[in-house]
């Protein structure tokens, strides 16, 4: 029977140590220092997305430790994908939430006004990265 809480952290330690392969081997294919993988550990919410790559490094489906995860996910051929940033999280990385629903005009307009920072801010980070390939 598997939780409902499960501690991710506790899981993949566990994993890693009953797949055989060296803690420095599991960072060195995951791009992360020893340290990080060590207070992976500690975590009790590690996105799905980190748990499917570390999956792939030591030949473990977590399937079976986080049954949710096959029904999110499908099983395709994998792709090439170009390396992505680790703090991206994919739609299944966190537990479903409710989706906020503002209950009068002021929340609306509060809510519009969070966004458009969150918009700009994004338009700013991508104007930044845009003038550093640009050499």
């Amino acid at each position: 029977m598997v939780k409902t809480n499960t501690h991710r952290g506790e899981v993949i330690r566990d994993a890693i140590k009953a797949s055989g392969v060296a803690i420095g081997v599991v960072a060195e294919k995951m791009s992360i220092s020893r340290k990080t993988l060590y207070n992976k550990f500690k975590e009790s919410s590690i996105p799905y997305s980190f748990i499917l790559k570390l999956g792939e490094v030591i030949h473990h489906d977590f399937s079976q430790d986080f049954p949710h995860l096959s029904k999110t996910v499908k099983k395709e051929a994998p792709k090439p994908q170009p390396q992505m940033s680790t703090n991206l999280l994919l739609p299944f990385d966190s537990e479903p939430q409710e989706v906020y629903k503002p209950n009068n005009l002021r929340d609306c307009e509060q809510e519009l006004v969070n966004l458009q920072r969150k918009y700009i801010n994004l338009l700013e980070k991508f104007n930044e990265l845009l003038l550093k390939t640009q050499v």
